[in-house]
């Protein structure tokens, strides 16, 4: 499994997990409070042995996209194309984004094979509303990784993860060179069109 492959399984595990909490809670206190359910719900697909690429993606529908700042990220993937932008092609983006992220942790998902994923404590660092939370995969036939939670703050006071940093690489900001660049060469319209057909 390569790493992207890995981080990408750790992400839809955390997100999954998010829903679960039923009180505001610190983004170290969310994240550890949930993992139990999270490992059940997953368990109870995988028991079954039937376990598909639309079952999981349920999974994320239900329990993942709630808990990420889609707007947040896509803005953040547009860059510097956001300028001008109509409210029409804007709507069609965000969309168009979180079809995006469902597809790719619904497969993700799939490579569950029971890896241990360590909050560490004490280790979330708060400025204002945005927090980081230090995370670590372990899996016994792989290195470790180390990976960065980044959360921001709603106006309601509820943290939502936008960006997950993996060995020092920021998948926002990977995904977001790629997103502009990709833009620039054919068009919003055309790279909403490619993100949906993911």
């Amino acid at each position: 499994m390569t790493l992207f492959s890995r981080f990408f399984l750790v992400v839809s595990l955390f997100f999954s997990a998010s829903l679960f909490a039923q009180t505001q809670q610190s983004p170290h206190q969310l994240l550890t409070q949930v993992g139990d359910q999270l490992f059940s719900e997953i368990g109870k697909i995988n028991s079954q042995g039937s376990a598909n690429k639309n079952d999981m993606a349920q999974i994320v529908e239900q329990y993942l996209m709630p808990n990420i700042d889609i707007k947040f990220v896509s803005y953040k993937l547009l860059g510097k194309h956001i300028k001008g932008i109509e409210r029409e092609q804007a709507t069609a983006f965000i969309s168009a984004v979180e079809h995006y992220l469902t597809t790719t942790y619904a497969s993700a998902l799939m490579k569950y094979t029971g890896q241990e994923i360590k909050f560490e404590e004490s280790s979330d660092t708060t400025a204002g509303d945005f927090a980081t939370v230090k995370t670590q995969i372990i899996d016994d036939n792989a290195p470790t990784i180390d990976l960065h939670f980044k959360l921001r703050q709603g106006k309601d006071g509820s943290w939502k993860v936008y960006d997950i940093v993996a060995e020092g690489i920021s998948l926002l900001s990977a995904k977001q060179k790629e997103v502009i660049q990709r833009i620039s060469e054919v068009g919003l319209d055309q790279v909403i069109a490619e993100l949906n057909s993911k």
